[in-house]
């Protein structure tokens, strides 16, 4: 089935930057200590995780586990970029300059060149804020860019992450993200991976049956949280557990934004923070790997 050779992943996305340097001015810090809580969130990803994992494999649990992900910038994140590239963790960079609309690259129109720079293993992460019902002029720029992009992923040999959200002062229905996804495909671009928000039901089918036609190689698509509440991510996980296209998460601030806010405030410490943002991420893990579980256990009982 579609997806179902990628591997079940569970990222931490935390290549947040314009978010980050808003938080830190409101509280009077400097930006030089944003890569500090990057690193702090880093340690927490690795401990989440591997708690996790060691409750998984104590308990009966016969779904999946998820491997371990990151999407860390290279502005505040290059320290444990180096840090973790070749360590086995999933990483993904973003290349997009924050809330770009339309689409421009922080490295300008060399992202080919910047690419060229990347370890092997990186993944390009693009977030592209469109919607099928944009000025055609608008839209027409945006897509050409992402067509740049594409070029230059295959030119460089590189997956492609692109994380596909819809501007949310317009109007959405259910097959909303399935026509932005087909203008994308219509533009000759096949990502690798799809980030995207949790769709229900019916924006599922139109979902498979947009990537199905397209392109039946893709790795799949993971979900998004848009700071969205530890309720509303284990509804969006149970409504895609029969999707083999979905395959896993890609969350950052429903893990970190509050510790964010006490640590950049002073009344947080680097051990609260880990500990605050590991357990919030274990406890996604859990959710996850719940929802996955009747799917399994149906899997495994079938002859």
């Amino acid at each position: 089935p579609l997806g179902s050779e990628a591997p079940a992943l569970a990222i931490l996305a935390f290549d947040h930057r314009s978010q980050l340097e808003e938080l830190a001015a409101r509280h009077g810090a400097a930006h030089s200590r944003i890569p500090a809580f990057k690193g702090l969130v880093a340690r927490a990803a690795a401990q989440g995780h591997a708690a996790e994992r060691a409750r998984q494999d104590a308990g009966t649990a016969i779904a999946p586990f998820p491997m371990a992900g990151v999407i860390l910038d290279g502005r505040y994140g290059s320290a444990e970029l180096h840090r973790l590239t070749g360590s086995g963790t999933w990483i993904a960079r973003p290349v997009e300059q924050p809330g770009s609309r339309p689409l421009a690259f922080e490295d300008g129109r060399q992202v080919g060149l910047a690419l060229r720079t990347w370890p092997r293993e990186h993944v390009v992460k693009c977030l592209l804020s469109h919607h099928p019902d944009d000025d055609t002029a608008l839209a027409q720029q945006q897509l050409a860019r992402v067509a740049e992009l594409a070029r230059a992923c295959q030119d460089t040999g590189r997956e492609l992450l692109l994380e596909l959200i819809p501007p949310r002062e317009m109007p959405s229905a259910s097959d909303t993200l399935a026509r932005g996804v087909a203008q994308v495909y219509a533009a000759g671009v096949a990502p690798d991976w799809w980030k995207l928000p949790p769709p229900d039901a019916a924006g599922w089918r139109a979902l498979n049956d947009v990537i199905q036609r397209h392109d039946a190689h893709c790795q799949g698509v993971l979900l998004l949280g848009l700071e969205a509440s530890e309720e509303q991510l284990r509804q969006g996980f149970q409504a895609a557990a029969a999707q083999p296209l979905c395959r896993g998460f890609a969350v950052g601030r429903t893990l970190f934004a509050e510790a964010a806010a006490a640590w950049f405030a002073g009344t947080l410490d680097e051990a609260g923070v880990v500990a605050e943002v590991a357990t919030r991420y274990q406890r996604l893990i859990g959710l996850w790997c719940e929802a996955r579980q009747p799917l399994a256990t149906r899997e495994r009982a079938t002859p």
